[in-house]
């Protein structure tokens, strides 16, 4: 219980950060001369937006260790599996916000991409803790 606590909580601070860093300051620009300002609520509700960072945490490193066996709980396993997880949550969700909305076909590549970064680095962080939960020594983490 221990490792899902903490890959958990830990994934989910570095992807919320980043996404905050990416969407905040990297592709604000992009966001602002793209999207119709009526689609954008005024600001943020990061409350729901943390809410949904947690969940994706937690099921990633719910689902971590039952797709990838004990012996290769890895940062390069975690990136992998972290790398399919974003996948498989944001690009049937662009794919949705392309065919609701005026969203930019630019957007059904940067947001996938970056996905397979961000989701790849929340998958790194798991696969880090769940290799050092899984060591006989693991008392000390």
């Amino acid at each position: 219980m221990k490792v899902v606590f903490v890959s958990s909580l830990v994934a989910f601070l570095v992807m919320f950060v980043l996404a905050g860093l990416f969407n905040g300051l990297v592709i604000n620009e992009f966001v602002t001369d793209n999207i119709d300002s009526a689609m954008l609520l005024d600001s943020p509700d990061l409350a729901m937006i943390a809410l949904g960072y947690a969940l994706l945490a937690l099921l990633m490193t719910l689902i971590y260790p039952r797709v990838v066996s004990r012996a290769s709980y890895s940062i390069r396993s975690g990136f992998l599996f972290g790398m399919v997880a974003g996948i498989f949550w944001l690009l049937p969700y662009a794919l949705v916000l392309h065919g609701v909305y005026r969203f930019p076909v630019l957007g059904l590549l940067i947001d996938p991409a970056w996905a397979l970064l961000e989701q790849g680095i929340g998958g790194a962080i798991i696969g880090l803790i769940h290799a050092k939960f899984s060591k006989p020594d693991s008392s000390s983490f």
